[in-house]
C-alpha cells in the first residue's frame, strides 16, 4: 500500500481546483458554496483597529439611534 507521500498527483493544480468547486457546488449549491469559500479567506486588515476607527467609544443604543436615523432618511 502506498503513503500519500508516495502517490503522484493524478490531475493539474487547475483541474483539482475545478474538480474542488464543482464538488462544493453540487453538495452545498452555489450560495452556500461560496460563503463557504469566503470563510476560508484570512481577510485582511486588523478589525479591531477599522472598529476603533469606524465606531469610536459609541454605545450599542448611540449606533441603534445612528442607523434608526439613516434608514428613516433613506426611506423619504
Amino acid at each position: 500500500e502506498m503513503t500519500v507521500a508516495e502517490q503522484k498527483f493524478a490531475r493539474s493544480d487547475m483541474v483539482l481546483r475545478q474538480t474542488g468547486y464543482m464538488a462544493l457546488i453540487q453538495s452545498l449549491g452555489y450560495a452556500d458554496a461560496i460563503r463557504f469559500l469566503l470563510q476560508l479567506s484570512p481577510g485582511e486588515g486588523d478589525y479591531l483597529e477599522w472598529q476603533d476607527r469606524l465606531f469610536g467609544d459609541a454605545s450599542v443604543d448611540e449606533l441603534y439611534e445612528q442607523a434608526e436615523k439613516h434608514w428613516r432618511q433613506s426611506q423619504e
